[in-house]
């Protein structure tokens, strides 16, 4: 189970990423047919999960030295399919 500290890491780099979608939109438009991009809201919510997991887990072995458990990326990926439609909407009005 994740303790206080790193729940909070969690939801500070789900907020980061959130704010951060008009930036990645914008990338994400101008490299669209170089990278053979079908759908960019699909793509962009990958590329955030991508980026929120990749952090997390930098910021898990840091702190405590080791990679998180299965029962800790559990609750990693429950947070993030929780906060899902965030990210969703933060692409719609960035898109």
């Amino acid at each position: 189970m994740l303790d206080d500290k790193m729940r909070k890491v969690l939801d500070q780099l789900i907020d980061r990423t959130t704010i951060s979608f008009h930036t990645l939109m914008s990338s994400i438009q101008i490299d669209k047919a170089n990278f053979h991009i079908q759908n960019e809201s699909d793509y962009a919510i990958g590329l955030a999960h991508g980026m929120i997991l990749t952090g997390f887990i930098s910021d898990f072995k840091t702190h405590y030295k080791r990679e998180p458990n299965q029962e800790e990326m559990i609750e990693v990926s429950k947070v993030l399919f929780n906060r899902t439609e965030e990210l969703r909407e933060a692409i719609f009005k960035s898109g």
